[in-house]
C-alpha cells in the first residue's frame, strides 16, 4: 500500500510539471484573444493613469497570466503609488485592464531587497489587491469584496475572499520582480462600471515590513474597511472586442486537486484517472481550444472530486468548509443585538465601567423564561474591543449573519452569543477569568433565559454544560486560561489562532509537549473524564498562530487518555481545523466558528 501512494504521489508530481507546461503552451490562445480586443487608445482625460475623477482607469484586454508583459498591457495607462508609508526602497509601475470574465493587474516593483522571511505574509515583499465589486463601500468586507495577497516568489494568502477566483504568476527580474494577477468577477462588467479598488505594495526588510506603497489609502486601513478603497473605472472595450478563453479555473482547479491527500480516500484513483486524462486531452496547448472544451475538463474533474469517499480513520479529522455566500447575506429571520454594561475591579483597587454585546436570536421573547438558551462566549484578539465581533445594537456584521441563517436553516439550535472584552479590569488575559465567572456569568445569565437556576457559583458550575468559551488569537490564549482555570465552569471551548501561553508565550511552540502535559493534568485534577469537556481548535496554515498552535495540538494528540481526537463527537472530545491558506483574519475565524457551531451543546 505505501509502495502505492509513493508511485502515485510521483505521477502527481509529474501531472503538476505537465500543468505548468500547459500554462506556458496556453499562452498562444491568450494572446490572439488579447490581441483581438484591440489595439486600445490613450484616454485624452485621463493622467498619470487617473481620470479628472481621481479614478484609475481599466482598458478592456486579455494578458496571459504567465509572469512575461504581453503588448496587450501597453493598452493599460501606468500608474504609480499616491502614499508611502515607512522607509521604503522599492518603487513600482502598476496597470489594470479588464475582460467579460475577470480584472488583471500587473506590478512591475524594483526593489533592491527582497524577502519572505517573515511568518507574516503581509510581511513579505508582495503584492496586495483589493477589490469592492459592488461598490458599496460597506466598513466590513462583504460577500462581494476580495482581498487577495502574493508574494514574489507567487506564494498566495487571501484575507478575504474565494482563492478560486484569484490566479496569478510572479517573476524576479534584474531590480526587483513582477507580478500578473487575475481576479474573476461574479458580476458582468461594461464599459464605464465603477468598482471599489486598492493596491498596496508590501517592502519587506529581513523578517520586518519596512513600510507599503499605496495607489489610494493613505491610512493603512484598507484590509479593515472598504470604504477606504479608491474607485476602479473600466472602460475601452469597442463594438467587436472579445474576450480570451478562461484557462485558469481549470487550472486553479487542477492544482487545488493536486493538494488533495489522497492517502485520505479509499477510491483516489478516480480522481488521478481524471486528471490523467486532463493532461492527455491537452486542450490548452491547442490554439483553437474553446471554452466549451476547458469546461468539459473542468466538470470532468470536479465529478471525480465529488466521487472521492474518506477512509476510516481520515474521517476523525475535521476538515474546513467554507460559509456559503448565502449565510454571509441578511437573512429573513434577523438575531438582535443587546449591550450591558457593568463595573470590574481593576489593578488599582478602583472598578472600571465595562460593557458586553449579547446576540439573542430571532424569536427569543423575554417574557418566556420556559424556553431556554445555551451560551456561547466568544472573545476577540488584541488590540480589538467588545464591540468587533457584533458592532452592537443595530448593526449586523458577517458572524451576526452567519448566526441568523444557520439558526434559520435548523443547522444549529437557537443560542445567545455574547462577546466581552480583557481589556479594562484586570487588563490581563491570565486574569480575565475571575471577572468573567464572578460578574459577566451572573450578570448575563440571569438577566437572560439560560440554564442557570440562579447566580451562585453552585448553580453556574450545575450549568456547565450548556456553556461555551472561545476567542481568536489573545482571546484563543484566554480560552486556554479558562480552561486551566474554570474548567468546572465551561464545559466547550473553542481555542482559534492562539496556543497556551501557561508556560510563558509561545509555549504553544517552545514547550509542546509541556504544555500538553499541563493542560492534561488540569482536567485530572479536577476528576473530569473526556465525556466531560471538549475542545474544537483552528487555524489556518498560513496564520502567525499556526508555528505555535500546531505543536501544542499534536503532543495533545498523544494524551490519549485526556484528549481523544475525532471529529465524531460521540467517539472524542478533541478536534484541529487548518484553513488551508487561512490567515490571521477575522474572515477565516468566522469560518472556523460555523465549522464548529454544529457540535456545540451535544
Amino acid at each position: 500500500m505505501k509502495r502505492r501512494i509513493r508511485l502515485f504521489l510521483q505521477s502527481m508530481m509529474m501531472l503538476l510539471i505537465s500543468v505548468s507546461l500547459m500554462l506556458t503552451n496556453a499562452s498562444y490562445s491568450g494572446a490572439e484573444a488579447a490581441a483581438a480586443a484591440g489595439p486600445g487608445h490613450p484616454d485624452p482625460g485621463a493622467k498619470n493613469g487617473f481620470d479628472p475623477q481621481g479614478r484609475m482607469v481599466a482598458k478592456f484586454g486579455s494578458p496571459v497570466i504567465d509572469g512575461n508583459v504581453d503588448k496587450v498591457w501597453s493598452k493599460a495607462q501606468p500608474v504609480s503609488p499616491q502614499h508611502v508609508s515607512g522607509e521604503v526602497e522599492a518603487s513600482a509601475v502598476l496597470r489594470a485592464l479588464w475582460d467579460d470574465q475577470a480584472l488583471y493587474v500587473l506590478a512591475e516593483v524594483k526593489d533592491p531587497h527582497l524577502s519572505v522571511a517573515s511568518v507574516n505574509p503581509y510581511m513579505q515583499d508582495s503584492l496586495e489587491l483589493f477589490l469592492d465589486e459592488n461598490h458599496d463601500k460597506t466598513s466590513e468586507y462583504g460577500v462581494d469584496d476580495v482581498h487577495f495577497r502574493v508574494n514574489y516568489e507567487n506564494n498566495q494568502s487571501v484575507d478575504n475572499g474565494d482563492v478560486q477566483r484569484f490566479y496569478t504568476a510572479a517573476k524576479r527580474v534584474d531590480g526587483g520582480y513582477v507580478i500578473e494577477a487575475r481576479i474573476a468577477l461574479k458580476s458582468k462588467p461594461e464599459n464605464n462600471k465603477v468598482v471599489g479598488f486598492e493596491l498596496q505594495i508590501n517592502d519587506a526588510k529581513g523578517s520586518t515590513r519596512a513600510g507599503t506603497l499605496n495607489v489610494f489609502d493613505a491610512t493603512g486601513n484598507a484590509w479593515n474597511d472598504t470604504g477606504k478603497f479608491g474607485e476602479l473605472v473600466l472602460n475601452g472595450k469597442g463594438k467587436g472586442d472579445i474576450s480570451g478563453v478562461n484557462p485558469y479555473d481549470l487550472l486553479n482547479l487542477f492544482r487545488s486537486t493536486l493538494k488533495l491527500d489522497f492517502k485520505l480516500y479509499k477510491n483516489p484513483d478516480v480522481v488521478t484517472e481524471a486528471l490523467t486524462k486532463v493532461v492527455a486531452a491537452n486542450v490548452l496547448n491547442d490554439k483553437k481550444v474553446t471554452q466549451q472544451q476547458i469546461d468539459e475538463q473542468i466538470a470532468m474533474i470536479q465529478a471525480a472530486v465529488d466521487q472521492l469517499e474518506m477512509t476510516e480513520e481520515a474521517a476523525n479529522e475535521k476538515y474546513f468548509k467554507p460559509v456559503p455566500d448565502a449565510y454571509r447575506m441578511a437573512s429573513d429571520q434577523p438575531g438582535t443585538i443587546e449591550r450591558l454594561t457593568y463595573l470590574a475591579p481593576n489593578v488599582t483597587n478602583g472598578m472600571d465601567e465595562k460593557k458586553l454585546n449579547v446576540y439573542l436570536p430571532y424569536g427569543y421573547d423575554p417574557s418566556d423564561p420556559a424556553k431556554k438558551y445555551n451560551v456561547l462566549y466568544l472573545m476577540h484578539g488584541g488590540g480589538e474591543n467588545e464591540d468587533l465581533l457584533f458592532g452592537g445594537p443595530g448593526q449586523s456584521k458577517e458572524l451576526t449573519k452567519i448566526l441568523d441563517n444557520m439558526i434559520a436553516n435548523g443547522d444549529i439550535e437557537p443560542l445567545i452569543v455574547v462577546t466581552p472584552t480583557f481589556y479594562g479590569g484586570k487588563n490581563d488575559t491570565a486574569l480575565f477569568h475571575e471577572e468573567l465567572t464572578n460578574i459577566i456569568l451572573p450578570l448575563v445569565e440571569t438577566k437572560y433565559h439560560t440554564y442557570a437556576q440562579s447566580a451562585s457559583q453552585e448553580d453556574l458550575k450545575a450549568s456547565r454544560e450548556h456553556r461555551a468559551f472561545g476567542g481568536f488569537s489573545m482571546g484563543s490564549v484566554t480560552t486556554w486560561y479558562t480552561f486551566i482555570h474554570k474548567l468546572d465552569y465551561f464545559k466547550y471551548y473553542l481555542p482559534l489562532s492562539g496556543d497556551s501561553w501557561v508556560l510563558g508565550q509561545g509555549a504553544g511552540g517552545s514547550k509542546p509537549k509541556e504544555t500538553a502535559e499541563y493542560l492534561a493534568k488540569v482536567v485530572k485534577d479536577a476528576g473530569y473524564q473526556p465525556q466531560d469537556y471538549y475542545i474544537f481548535s483552528a487555524t489556518g496554515n498560513l496564520d502567525i498562530a499556526y508555528p505555535n498552535l500546531k505543536p501544542q495540538i499534536d503532543a495533545m494528540k498523544q494524551l490519549t487518555d485526556t484528549f481523544i481526537y475525532s471529529s465524531d463527537t460521540t467517539k472524542g472530545n478533541f478536534y484541529f481545523i487548518v484553513g488551508d491558506g487561512g490567515t490571521h483574519a477575522w474572515h477565516w475565524v468566522n469560518q472556523y466558528i460555523y465549522d464548529i457551531l454544529p457540535d456545540l451543546f451535544h
